[in-house]
């Protein structure tokens, strides 16, 4: 029996054993118990910040201010993709579910089943902007963390400088993914999912009440995938199993323990191919999509992903609230493959240009961390000021195993294979690990931030937050030890005026840093303005920002002296947004981003003033939904369009990678306790290279993936 098989018959199942048990207790009855969803209410507004969102516009976040406050207050750039989005959008990715909101690039390097890929305001995020439930998902090397939608939410995406809140962390912002935890409801969906590329998958959603007092809920959220991919030789497997418990033993107290573990088998389907042979064509033409650049005997990713946490809340009688958010993580990479490193006729002129040079890599990397954020809210007034004070103290601390071995083919032919005509079934042994270290980091840091509403129509937000950083790192191959410690202060301030009923107009500074090893950390600082509007029934959300962010103390590489810490990347641009209803069941996601991206310091002269490389400065996307009523009760028609601008694949801007556009359609149909739905992405097949990180390193985007999904409730 394969590991595929196993994967599918696992959850089946289990599903099948919670389906053979009572809904819950005797006690509780056959009928569904429905309770309202956590709400958290500030004067007249009541903000969900945990459970599902009805719709597209999801009202409150946690992400922003880390309590539970409106979006539309929020002096910062905030997005949110909600469930239903994700659905109707088909979203089987983190990276997919985020096409389709401003500010952000993602899947940045193509089709990629190891990685979610984001660029945020132009700047690189995934590996320290990723967070799941307000704590971090920090990925080190090949050590990266990826998780599964259909165990989400919501996503949430903080646009620009967070360290305020979240101490270290990239320039451009972070994204906040939000589990589906226990909730008062009573449900079951279970679901089966067939695609091309061939791909069978199985989902479970289940949720019970497990107590005759209607304190304790339990839910289950399973996956099992078997599927290929749209390289020749790469399959894309999974097991995901996330349990979660809820007790709330009386108002104002909740205690969730959330866990959950992932087992992916995949290989390379984003390789580093030539821009010569793919943005341009060759002299034989292009490197084909589905051209596998491994070979079948040295072509594994596996990465063992788990994680077991909780997240405590309780209030006081004296208004005092105090929350506790845990969580201890691991994951595991064994990954080898052999990469394209160019044409040979690139290296040796006398050879044919339909040979692909490619070199070994071998890695086995891990992360263990373990972090844990406490926070007390208190709100209280001086004269006409109104505050909501948040004190919080988190700690981090992270074990990464880096082991990795990188060359050629010890005979000396580079590994060269005939992309017009290729072979596989080398017989190709990794050597001993070149590099073989341990990181141990520890990060502490405390904050405080005040939201003070004046007059009831201005809130005025002011925060703090102070940073110490420890690593040691351990070389193994020379038992040699590089200590490194950090101090940083970081802040945030903003302004939030209410111009009318639904409209806000906001002003906001903020700053971030980053620790570098061997150098100084890196830093960060923003000026944003806005303006958000949201119709009365919160059913329509319209929001506009424009900033300017400045990434310093960058590392260049100056000619003569080396690696110096010189540089400045600047980011100016604009982003709108439209989410929501728009009448007659009609429903839309709209976003544009205009960004001017410079280098505005360097020590390498030819990079002064040129765009970074493998970011665009323009993004567009639309998507339209209508529901229909009638005899056509339960139809629903989406489709969308999405606008990616030029890039380029040098530091010198003399390679521009084309700019490219791709259509999505949606259709869904929901009648009693079943719901069908179809998904078509880049329906019109269209081939194209999504980004390049060199001049041998380009990555092609995702052809035509079609979806189609039954659902059953109960």
């Amino acid at each position: 029996m394969t590991k595929k098989t196993v994967a599918l018959l696992t959850v089946g199942g289990v599903w099948t054993a919670l389906c053979a048990l009572p809904l819950a207790a005797q006690s509780v009855g056959t009928d569904a118990i429905v309770l309202e969803p956590i709400l958290v209410e500030a004067g007249d507004e009541k903000t969900e910040v945990l459970g599902p969102d009805a719709g597209l516009v999801a009202s409150g976040s946690l992400s922003g201010s880390k309590t539970a406050t409106d979006v539309l207050r929020l002096p910062q750039s905030v997005s949110v993709a909600t469930r239903e989005q994700m659905d109707q959008q088909g979203a089987k990715s983190v990276g997919a579910a985020l096409r389709y909101s401003p500010g952000i690039r993602a899947e940045a390097y193509g089709a990629d089943t190891r990685y979610d890929w984001f660029f945020i305001r132009g700047f690189s995020a995934n590996a320290q902007g990723l967070y799941l439930d307000g704590l971090q998902l920090r990925s080190q090397a090949f050590a990266n963390y990826k998780v599964e939608n259909f165990g989400l939410e919501r996503q949430e995406v903080l646009m620009g400088p967070s360290s305020a809140l979240y101490g270290a962390g990239s320039p451009g912002g972070l994204v906040n993914l939000v589990s589906k935890r226990a909730q008062k409801d009573q449900f079951t969906r279970f679901g089966v999912g067939i695609s091309d590329p061939e791909g069978l998958e199985l989902r479970l959603d289940a949720n019970r009440q497990l107590n005759e007092a209607g304190t304790v809920f339990g839910r289950i959220v399973m996956l099992g995938r078997m599927s290929k991919t749209q390289v020749n030789h790469v399959e894309d497997d999974r097991v995901y199993v996330a349990p979660s418990l809820t007790w709330a033993p009386q108002e104002g107290t909740e205690l969730t323990l959330l866990a959950q573990y992932q087992s992916d088998e995949t290989g390379t389907v984003t390789s580093f191919l030539p821009y010569e042979a793919t943005v341009n064509a060759a002299s034989f033409g292009r490197v084909p999509r589905d051209f596998f650049t491994g070979d079948t005997n040295f072509d594994s990713y596996e990465r063992r992903q788990m994680m077991v946490g909780y997240s405590f809340s309780h209030a006081f009688d004296d208004g005092l609230k105090f929350s506790q958010d845990a969580r201890f993580s691991k994951v595991e990479v064994d990954y080898r493959t052999l990469y394209g490193a160019g044409l040979a006729s690139s290296y040796f002129p006398s050879m044919p240009d339909q040979l692909l040079v490619r070199q070994l890599m071998a890695t086995g990397d891990q992360v263990s961390s373990f972090q844990f954020d406490n926070r007390l809210e208190t709100e209280f007034s001086t004269g006409q000021v109104d505050h909501s004070l948040l004190v919080g103290l988190d700690y981090r601390y992270e074990d990464f195993l880096n082991r990795a071995v990188y060359g050629g083919d010890p005979s000396g032919n580079y590994f060269v294979i005939d992309i017009t005509d290729p072979h596989y079934g080398l017989a190709v042994t990794a050597p001993a690990y070149t590099t073989n270290s341990t990181t141990k980091t520890r990060r502490t840091g405390i904050y405080l931030q005040d939201q003070m509403t004046v007059g009831g129509h201005t809130d005025v937000w002011a925060g703090l937050r102070y940073d110490w950083v420890s690593a040691k790192t351990t070389n193994h191959l020379t038992d040699g030890r590089t200590d490194a410690d950090y101090s940083e202060l970081t802040g945030r301030v903003g302004v939030s005026h209410e111009l009318r009923d639904g409209m806000r107009i906001y002003a906001s500074y903020a700053t971030s840093f980053d620790p570098v090893p061997n150098f100084d950390p890196e830093t960060a600082e923003q000026y944003e303005i806005g303006l958000k509007y949201e119709t009365a029934d919160g059913g329509l959300r319209l929001s506009g920002a424009v900033f300017d962010l400045a990434r310093q103390n960058v590392v260049t590489n100056h000619p003569t002296r080396g690696r110096e810490q010189t540089g400045e990347t600047r980011s100016r641009g604009l982003e709108l947004q439209a989410q929501g209803d728009l009448g007659n069941g009609w429903q839309a996601v709209a976003a544009l981003t205009a960004m001017k991206l410079e280098v505005t310091q360097t020590s390498e002269p030819s990079e002064l003033g040129n765009v970074p490389v493998g970011v665009p400065e323009t993004m567009a996307s639309l998507w339209l939904t209508r529901e229909f009523g009638g005899r056509l009760e339960g139809l629903r028609i989406g489709g969308g369009v999405r606008y990616t601008g030029t890039s380029h694949a040098d530091k010198g801007n003399a390679y521009a990678v084309p700019a490219y556009t791709v259509a999505d359609l949606g259709l869904g149909y929901e009648t009693g306790n079943m719901e069908f739905s179809l998904n078509i992405s880049n329906l019109f097949d269209k081939t194209y290279v999504a980004s390049c990180a060199g001049i041998n390193a380009c990555y092609y985007g995702a052809g035509r993936t079609i979806t189609a999904d039954l659902t059953m409730k109960w």
